[in-house]
């Protein structure tokens, strides 16, 4: 049975009984417990009751990328020097190519939405993008401007400030299973884009091997309430559809970054906003080192479960009628 009407904020079907409970935030910020509710027509996982806006907003610590915390030492220099160069750059760059390779594109306008620090889109810009960065956070947006001179704009992911027609491609990497109300996301990008033109879209996705075997423990379903739903393939393509665009296509993303969430789920210490936030604590350094190693250690784990169940985090490419 659904919820007091509760509705899945993917395909509008109805909520049916909870698959996980009591859910903690894994860094603590959020006091309460979630409940996560699948729905019956889609499978997706939607958090009800839906958090309010104060609710969502008091739930992001200052420091949420790993990008983001200040680099005030010899060794914290160095271990983000190692983090980027072995595991971040590598997965950036595969999306890149990745993104490319479905959509044909090889220049034109992207906007970045949710970008934050711009350290992803960079390499769009590299493959010959023209990029904006959009956040509702000024503080990465700084980062973007600053660290790598992107263009950036702070906006809600729902009321992006550009001319209509004007775009190439909208990428939301990570992005989607924060907000509440998706369908108006994809409507503002569906306007945004000039015809022909493509969304690419990366979401953790509650149907992959992740959660069959973590369950509740699965660092995406921690992440409540900044993750407010969890779709599968098929909320994902309601998702597509009910705003104009046909999917073209969704690939796995890059297996090292399942890894990575494999690691967080299970050392959820080793996270960016706990061990990044206080460089100056030497433990908190070596639980990210942890996390690192940890993560080199489930990338056969990763891949096992990907073919076994599926992918984890999948990349939906979408397109506007010409």
């Amino acid at each position: 049975m659904s919820t007091n009407g509760s509705r899945c904020i993917y395909c509008n079907g109805p909520l049916g009984e909870p698959i996980f409970r009591d859910v903690r935030d894994r860094l603590r910020v959020s006091a309460r417990t979630w409940t996560f509710r699948r729905c019956r027509v889609c499978g997706s996982a939607v958090l009800d009751p839906m958090p309010s806006l104060e609710e969502l907003t008091a739930a992001y610590p200052e420091t949420y990328a790993f990008d983001q915390a200040p680099q005030t030492g010899w060794l914290s220099h160095l271990l983000y020097t190692l983090e980027t160069t072995l595991f971040y750059h590598p997965i950036y760059r595969h999306s890149a190519r990745q993104t490319v390779k479905v959509t044909g594109l090889r220049d034109g306008w992207l906007l970045d939405i949710g970008g934050g620090t711009g350290h992803r889109t960079r390499f769009f810009r590299m493959l010959g993008f023209r990029c904006i960065v959009l956040d509702v956070d000024r503080r990465p947006l700084r980062i973007a401007q600053a660290r790598f001179g992107l263009p950036a704009i702070q906006a809600l992911s729902e009321e992006p400030p550009l001319v209509c027609g004007s775009l190439d491609l909208i990428t939301f990497f990570y992005i989607v299973e924060h907000l509440p109300d998706p369908i108006r996301a994809l409507q503002a990008a569906y306007h945004t884009l000039r015809p022909g033109g493509w969304v690419a879209i990366a979401v953790p996705l509650i149907s992959g091997g992740h959660a069959r075997w973590l369950g509740s423990r699965w660092g995406q379903i921690t992440e409540a309430p900044r993750h407010v739903s969890l779709p599968t393939p098929e909320g994902m393509r309601w998702l597509l559809g009910r705003t104009g665009f046909r999917l073209q296509r969704w690939e796995a993303m890059h297996p090292l970054d399942e890894a990575g969430v494999l690691s967080l789920s299970l050392l959820p210490s080793a996270s960016s906003p706990i061990a990044c936030a206080a460089p100056e604590r030497m433990l908190l350094r070596m639980l990210r080192l942890a996390g690192g190693l940890l993560t080199l250690a489930l990338w056969p784990i990763a891949l096992l479960l990907r073919v076994r169940f599926g992918p984890s985090l999948g990349i939906f490419f979408g397109r506007k009628a010409e």
